[in-house]
């Protein structure tokens, strides 16, 4: 990245948009099809609305909603078409999601789009797709958007828009080699490449797609279009979410459409997410997306299943002259309610069958023949009767097409058929493009030398249809012919074979083929790691196990299921928090490591079970873990890995109390930890940055053993240090304990309230569960301390609940304390004190000790509420001894002071002067803050008695 930025210069004035025009856009256009359209004014008003409040300023994302064939796409599309004729400055672009590979092919709707912007229009032109004036706004839109990403979003380049296909249409563009050519063909000759080079951060390339969307609305209004959303993958939909949340005084209008009958019922659970149970659901990423823009922008949504259904037979009927009475169109009603597709497809039936006909002045009437009771009643005989009507090597071409999926190229059915390409594509173009209008031209793509042109079905549901009528010896066969094809086609293309592995490995084990669909689905999960993308790859990698598992085992076996283990592991520890499930992959990971003799790998494993039991608050184990993972760290004589181990070991010694030992390691971290040089590589090791994560847990070190100021230090530092890395995980847990923990042990109920809620935005936006229990309990206790108390326990409680229901037991004891803490200020001190029994018990149980001493002194002061002054007084000497055998003087001092308070109370001032003093004479530092202020206040009030 530093490299990159040397290259980028200062912001340049706008390039110059003297266009050298692309052969093809001075070819005669291609016929483009204006489909009929009626019955939607009313939508297309509610549209007009949001585009005119984007064109002020107020840019925002709105959506298009309605159950499949209802005409979505075609309202977008006659939106889009009437806006460019209203505003010349408009650029529309737009992209599709993928029924089949759209949730495992991250970011394909928003590459797609970024493609267009970036001048790739030939295909969609050349398909008549496109007007020409279309074409050439995007063309156009070329330098702008490639000086945006010179100067906004260098490392798009190769995520989200290849190289090598930008440049030259950057040259096509600019002969003459402009400046902001120069600027481009520097950035991209520089950047790195390759395996092993770092990859962005998912909020680096949001941010980055972000702000060359903004630069770009500087000089140009945008229309994004984003259709099928309801199969879109999570890093789209976040990155959706990102840009929602920064379109303000943006002419921006972003347009998703979906289907909400998909939405609503969610989408197939991970075996982890359904508790091991197989065709589990969970809720599908996009409905709080859509909650979220409402509450912010209010009504945003288009319905177009809201329309009149009569409306619409009348309106397309009479697109057309004809002599169609009431009891026709009664009984096309009766057939198909209005649904678009199933009116449109059942009235193109009557006409190509001769049911109805024209007469001599042009117009539709019914012929003799007509016979409601023969017509198919439901789309899907509609599809069956137009699809039978085609001669056998066109429904031949179609059913492999509707193997390849939705999408589909006419080289691969060309090869798969045995048949000449040219003469696909011209059965493609010619009988089922323009004659039978099944599918639509899309793009042509270049592989080296090699052309690949690709088509969509119209309708999902002509896909679906075919597809779902072949038995399961052709699918099986069909599957293996079309992986075996993309395979020769890409197979010398080592970025492009990365971004169809998803596709490569379903078609590989819908085939039955194990061995290639786990390679690929492990390519798949690799990749999407690499864009940040997650949860896709715990769907690759959970998939290539399963398959995996039913191989012999072999060598060669282990060490796929290794690298598969490891893989895993690390996307589930950046999404969630742990459970049974990823320990038994670590347990795995462990056995084969030590059946292959892998030291270094075993390392980490070791500590990342260590980490496990830490938060399940088994201290015991993972300190027996962490040990041992320090110790194999330095036999394989690696710094990173014993930087690693110090780290392990340090924070589970925190959670045990043992401050001064754990101090210890934690500090060799950071003597060690340069950011610049170690930051990627430790994330890489472990999904939080073990440097910043040592910062702040010495941060809470610091301040348990005396040293306020001093860990006030480390505290900002590592909240300033992880919020300039922005790793998503790392700066969660750096908040976590480096700000909330830290500022709820020091009473500093405004600095907390700030970095929980910054916690609870932060674990939101990247679905981190564990995270975000943790941050709603830290907002209580702040929401407590500033006298919301009864909010402040329903939110305490909460969070509770919310990390126990991900399997999180790791400060309990913390969290409980502060639960009764806010009981006995409710006035509840019988429920604080039963409340504290538990916290205790649970201490005894777990080992978590680091709030030990708090527990009983808080038990004092509620015994003492009740006054029970001899109990209470135990309660004191207890919280004061565990302090002391911690070496805790902050523990001790806070102790110290409600014992005396005692004392004061009881006459006994002359016990009680000696003690105060002892200890508050220890310390050298933070005499500003509030425990020290109130030790002197009553030690001064003690010397005066």
């Amino acid at each position: 990245n530093g490299k990159l930025k040397a290259l980028v210069p200062s912001p340049a004035s706008p390039p110059d948009l003297t266009a050298s025009l692309p052969p093809f856009l001075e070819e005669e256009p291609p016929q483009v099809e204006i489909p009929t359209f009626v019955a939607r004014e009313r939508e297309l008003a509610q549209l007009d609305r949001f585009l005119d409040l984007a064109l002020a300023g107020q840019g925002r994302v709105v959506f298009v909603t309605g159950e499949a064939g209802s005409g979505k796409t075609a309202l977008v599309q006659e939106f889009t078409r009437r806006a460019q004729e209203a505003h010349a400055d408009l650029i529309v672009a737009s992209g599709n999601c993928n029924a089949h590979t759209g949730i495992g092919d991250p970011y394909l709707p928003l590459r797609e789009i970024l493609g267009l912007l970036t001048g790739d229009v030939q295909a969609r032109w050349a398909a008549g797709a496109i007007t020409r004036e279309h074409a050439r706004r995007l063309w156009n839109t070329l330098p702008l958007t490639a000086q945006a990403l010179v100067e906004a979003g260098p490392d798009l380049i190769d995520t989200f828009v290849l190289r090598a296909a930008l440049l030259e249409r950057a040259m096509t563009y600019a002969p003459g080699r402009a400046d902001w050519l120069t600027r481009l063909d520097e950035l991209v000759e520089h950047k790195p490449t390759g395996p092993g080079m770092p990859s962005a951060q998912q909020s680096d390339l949001f941010e980055q797609y972000t702000r060359v969307l903004q630069a770009l609305a500087r000089q140009v209004s945008l229309v994004l279009v984003v259709d099928a959303l309801q199969w879109a993958d999570l890093g789209s939909i976040s990155l959706l979410f990102h840009l929602g949340r920064q379109l303000a005084g943006s002419r921006i209008l972003i347009v998703g459409a979906y289907r909400p009958e998909e939405v609503a019922l969610g989408r197939p659970a991970s075996p982890l997410l359904a508790g091991g149970i197989e065709g589990g659901r969970e809720r599908h990423p996009l409905e709080p997306v859509v909650n979220e823009f409402q509450r912010d922008f209010g009504d945003i949504a288009v319905n177009v299943d809201q329309a009149e259904s009569r409306d619409f037979i009348e309106a397309f009927l009479d697109s057309e002259p004809n002599r169609l009475g009431l009891p026709f169109r009664e009984m096309l009603y009766r057939q198909t309610h209005g649904h678009p597709l199933f009116t449109i497809e059942l009235l193109r039936g009557l006409q190509e069958r001769g049911d109805l006909i024209q007469d001599p002045e042009g117009r539709w009437v019914e012929g003799p023949a007509l016979d409601w009771e023969t017509l198919p009643a439901r789309v899907e005989a509609v599809i069956a009767e137009r699809i039978g009507r085609l001669a056998e090597p066109l429904q031949a071409a179609l059913r492999v097409a509707s193997v390849e999926g939705e999408d589909f190229a006419a080289e691969v059915m060309a090869r798969v058929l045995g048949t000449d390409e040219r003469k696909m594509v011209q059965r493609l173009s010619s009988e089922l493009d323009r004659r039978h209008r099944l599918v639509r031209a899309q793009a042509i793509e270049r592989l080296g030398s090699r052309r690949v042109s690709r088509y969509r079905f119209r309708n999902y549901l002509f896909q679906k249809y075919l597809y779902d009528n072949l038995d399961q010896v052709e699918r099986a066969y069909l599957h293996e012919d079309v992986g075996n094809v993309l395979e020769e086609l890409y197979g010398d293309q080592a970025s492009e074979i990365a971004a169809i592995a998803p596709q490569l490995a379903w078609h590989f084990q819908e085939a039955g083929i194990a061995e290639k669909a786990i390679h690929y689905l492990h390519q798949a999960g690799e990749r999407a790691v690499e864009l940040s993308a997650y949860q896709e790859a715990i769907a690759h990698l959970t998939r290539g196990l399963a398959l995996l598992m039913a191989l012999p085992d072999s060598p060669e076996r282990a060490q796929q299921e290794l690298a598969l283990q490891l893989a895993l592991g690390m996307g589930w520890l950046s999404t969630s928090a742990p459970a049974p499930e990823v320990e038994k992959a670590y347990i795995r990971a462990r056995e084969l490591c030590q059946q292959m003799g892998k030291t270094s790998q075993l390392c980490r494993v070791v500590g990342e079970l260590s980490i496990m039991h830490y938060v399940w608050a088994e201290h015991q184990r993972a300190r027996e873990l962490a040990e041992e993972a320090l110790n194999l760290a330095q036999q394989a004589e690696d710094p990173l890995l014993v930087a690693l181990g110090h780290w392990h070991l340090g924070v589970v010694l925190f959670g045990l109390g043992e401050y001064t030992t754990a101090l210890g390691h934690l500090e060799q971290v950071i003597a060690f930890y340069n950011p610049e040089q170690h930051h990627r590589s430790l994330v890489v090791l472990s999904v939080s940055d073990p440097g910043l994560s040592a910062l702040a847990y010495v941060a809470c070190c610091l301040w348990c053993l005396g040293y306020p100021e001093q860990a006030l230090s480390r505290s900002q530092q590592a909240l300033a240090l992880a919020r300039e890395l922005d790793h998503a995980f790392s700066l969660a847990d750096v908040l976590c304990y480096g700000g909330c923990l830290f500022n709820a042990m020091r009473r500093d109920a405004p600095a907390l309230k700030d970095d929980a809620e910054e916690l609870m935005r932060l674990s939101n936006e990247k679905s981190f569960a564990g995270w975000l229990g943790m941050g709603t309990g830290f907002r209580g206790e702040a929401l407590t301390m500033l006298g919301q108390v009864q909010e402040g326990m329903a939110q305490m409680r909460e969070g509770m609940a919310a990390h126990q229901s991900v399997g999180v037991r790791l400060n309990l004891s913390e969290k409980l304390c502060s639960l009764a803490e806010a009981q006995a200020k409710a006035g509840q001190p019988e429920e604080g004190l039963a409340t504290l029994a538990e916290a205790l018990a649970l201490v005894e149980e777990t080992n978590e000790r680091y709030c030990e001493a708090e527990l009983y002194r808080l038990k004092g002061e509620l015994l003492l509420a009740q006054g029970d002054d001899a109990e209470a007084e135990a309660s004191f000497h207890k919280a004061i001894e565990v302090a002391r055998r911690q070496q805790a003087k902050s523990w001790e001092l806070r102790a110290t002071v409600s014992l005396c308070r005692l004392w004061r109370k009881q006459g006994r001032v002359d016990e009680a002067r000696p003690m105060l003093a002892e200890i508050y004479g220890w310390f050298t530092e933070g005499f500003d803050t509030p425990d020290l202020q109130e030790a002197r206040a009553l030690l001064e009030e003690l010397s005066r008695n």
